[in-house]
């Protein structure tokens, strides 16, 4: 068995052992009003893996290992559960949570969504459904019924990771997202870019088109922000607001003195 393979069977059970134990845990990071950035539009559940030792690692670390696989349908499930279980507890606020390719088809998630929004009916619609904008999740076969299952339920429908991937632009007029989430490469130094300048407001451009709240990833300095206002970028997230807390309070307090 080659090392990477090796390396890869070593963060499944790494996780899978995390899981079972319950050190996957939920963290929170605001998304603000670009133009009042005291503002929190909402606030996206980022999954951290809690070792034994007290350790935190990123899901830069273990989510490419598990992609495709039956523990990434348990962690999008787990994000969903903690989302349900705050919104609920906190009828101001909205979150976001993303789901991959093995979600789309996995009945437990839609289950877990459509059983909170019966109890409650504006759970629904304080939630944000994040899908990357990876080919193979785009053309997966229940692509469009998950999509439009989330019309249903009232979820913003939201296409994250925006000009990383490798679609077209013709997703966006095939299924008519709510939001556009700009793929943080051109967040970050975008001050400093004129090729990311460009690029970012040909999405903003292509975003009005098609009536999509627009989200800018990755801001790190006021120089970024300032560039993405006057780019017209409808709200902001990245270090310079607020990094992901595991209380949610606390990222709220932080954004509200605009401090990272």
């Amino acid at each position: 068995m080659a090392t990477g393979d090796a390396d890869v069977d070593s963060l499944c059970a790494l996780v899978e052992r995390a899981l079972a134990e319950g050190r996957i845990v939920p963290f929170f990071q605001p998304v603000v009003d670009a133009r009042d950035p005291c503002r929190v539009i909402f606030h996206e559940v980022l999954l951290r893996l809690r070792t034994r030792g007290g350790r935190l690692l990123l899901p830069t670390r273990f989510l490419p290992a598990v992609a495709g696989s039956p523990l990434a349908a348990a962690l999008d499930r787990l994000a969903l559960s903690a989302a349900i279980a705050t919104l609920s507890a906190r009828p101001s606020i909205r979150l976001s949570v993303n789901v991959g390719q093995t979600t789309l088809d996995d009945a437990c998630w839609l289950d877990l969504l459509t059983e909170a929004c019966d109890r409650s009916g504006d759970i629904g619609y304080r939630l944000i459904v994040e899908m990357t904008e990876h080919a193979a999740l785009l053309a997966h076969p229940c692509f469009g019924d998950f999509i439009a299952r989330l019309r249903v339920l009232g979820p913003t429908r939201a296409l994250d990771d925006f000009g990383a991937g490798a679609t077209g632009f013709q997703i966006l007029r095939n299924h008519r997202f709510d939001m556009l989430k700009i793929d943080g490469t051109y967040g970050a130094a975008l001050s400093e870019s004129s090729d990311s300048q460009v690029m970012v407001q040909a999405m903003v451009a292509i975003a009005r088109h098609f009536e999509m709240l627009t989200v800018l990833e990755h801001v790190e300095t006021q120089e970024d922000a300032a560039m993405a206002v006057a780019l017209g970028v409808d709200c902001l997230q990245g270090h310079h607001y607020g990094r992901a807390t595991e209380n949610i309070a606390t990222a709220t307090l932080n954004m509200s003195v605009g401090r990272a």
